[in-house]
């Protein structure tokens, strides 16, 4: 039988809808964190920085940029939430051992619930200061909350912050496991979420 009659053999993948919103969330990341941990505590030095090197109101811009993508991050993943309870995930081309199948699930949940509750308690956060949650320049999507700048600032240094420190970790150690599929084990792991 010629090598024609069988057509090559692709590893399962997610849905394009599903693939475009991981990327997106992805870019997003790539902004949003250098972003948080420049403008984290509003250091007189970070500030001045940013106000030399981008005009007055520089610093101003970066917090609000930072914020803009938090709140794109947390519509993103609120439609992937919705996409994979419609869609489901494809099936591993090779079957993962048992404990490496519940590893990649338990970071997969526990990234999915930061990317969630971190722009969720810098949004509560912000708007109890109360400060705008600034989107993209076009909204001002700050919460009808009462103004309470103590649990503001509680949330945002005690909680927002050593989450975002976490989502940062775990965030590496994902595509750091990615790399590892694609170029040491050489599997089509990472093609699920690639398309190739």
């Amino acid at each position: 039988m010629s090598a024609r009659t069988h057509p090559p053999v692709h590893p399962p993948v997610y849905p394009l809808v599903q693939r475009v919103l991981h990327w997106l969330v992805a870019l997003c990341l790539l902004a949003l964190l250098p972003l948080g941990f420049y403008i984290e505590g509003y250091e007189t030095e970070a500030v001045e920085a940013a106000n030399a090197a981008l005009g007055p109101g520089g610093f101003d811009l970066l917090y609000a940029l930072h914020k803009s993508f938090g709140l794109t991050v947390l519509g993103l993943m609120i439609l992937r939430v919705v996409a994979r309870a419609a869609l489901g995930e494809p099936a591993y081309a090779e079957p993962l051992a048992r404990p490496l199948r519940f590893a990649s699930h338990a970071v997969h949940m526990l990234l999915y619930a930061l990317l969630i509750a971190t722009p969720i308690v810098g949004w509560i956060g912000v708007s109890a200061y109360p400060a705008p949650a600034d989107f993209w320049f076009v909204a001002d999507l700050a919460l009808p909350l009462e103004a309470n700048r103590g649990l503001a600032e509680t949330l945002l240094q005690d909680v927002h912050g050593p989450l975002a420190i976490l989502l940062a970790f775990l965030a590496l150690a994902h595509v750091l496991a990615a790399l590892k599929h694609r170029l040491v084990d050489r599997d089509e792991v990472m093609g699920r979420m690639t398309g190739r």
